[in-house]
């Protein structure tokens, strides 16, 4: 790691100068720099969105330059009654609600009941706007156990509690995986401004959509000066439309690319 390097490097000068052994002429501008002071920084490749979010997440508590969820609006609404921060909300449902939410878990604890000794499951799931701890219980549990995973995209149709510390939380009832191809509800819209149709970067967009290839259709919206171009692409670059390839697109063409 780069910064490892550049703290070993000053350790011995620092160690040096708690002693008394340092150069009195260290402070004036003509100085050499110091070889052991210099720490070259190594040319490596951008992360992959979904390990940069991942580390974001882990180091920050939240995500900063995008959300893994960007582009799947119309699948989330599509399944979700209402959205994660209407629920949490004073004026949400009472307690006791049933209610059907979409979202991602991002975090997942599975545990064992000291009482009854049964398995139980407690994660968290989070949409576009906020996150709800959710707990999976006996009969529930049992048949989900090996679906659950972190980063799993996920519709939670369950029982809501209000605590009187103010906490909600939601007891599945039932949990379902959706079919993200249905994300668009129709073609997926890239929009590309005509000036960045270069050979190269039609050339990186083909390799991303093959890539992810999939049964959802393809439309290239040439954005002029004057007028839109629209292409229907050819069936063979159809896509599967996951977060990971709204990820790549964004990386190529910017992060207003996706008509959603």
């Amino acid at each position: 790691m780069v910064h490892e390097e550049a703290i070993d490097s000053v350790i011995t000068l620092k160690r040096n100068e708690a002693i008394g052994q340092f150069d009195l002429f260290a402070g004036f501008e003509d100085q050499e720099p110091q070889a052991s002071l210099s720490t070259e920084i190594p040319d490596l490749p951008e992360w992959e969105k979904k390990d940069k979010l991942a580390f974001e997440r882990d180091m920050l508590g939240l995500y900063v330059s995008d959300h893994p969820l960007q582009g799947l609006e119309g699948v989330l609404s599509q399944h979700a009654e209402q959205s994660i921060t209407s629920i949490l909300g004073e004026d949400g449902p009472h307690d006791g609600a049933i209610v059907t939410i979409a979202g991602m878990i991002t975090s997942l604890s599975r545990r064992i009941a000291k009482a009854s000794g049964n398995a139980y499951a407690r994660a968290e799931i989070e949409d576009l706007g906020a996150s709800i701890e959710v707990m999976f219980f006996g009969q529930v549990y049992g048949p989900i156990a090996s679906v659950l995973a972190e980063d799993l995209i996920v519709v939670v149709k369950g029982r809501l509690q209000r605590r009187d510390d103010g906490a909600v939380t939601l007891n599945c009832m039932e949990l379902s995986v959706p079919d993200l191809s249905e994300s668009t509800n129709g073609p997926l819209v890239i929009t590309m401004p005509t000036y960045k149709a270069t050979e190269a970067v039609v050339t990186d967009l083909r390799d991303v959509l093959t890539t992810h290839r999939g049964n959802s259709e393809v439309r290239l919206h040439l954005q002029g000066d004057s007028k839109v171009e629209v292409m229907g692409l050819p069936v063979h670059l159809r896509v599967n439309p996951t977060p990971s390839l709204f990820g790549d697109l964004k990386v190529l063409l910017g992060p207003t690319c996706l008509d959603t």
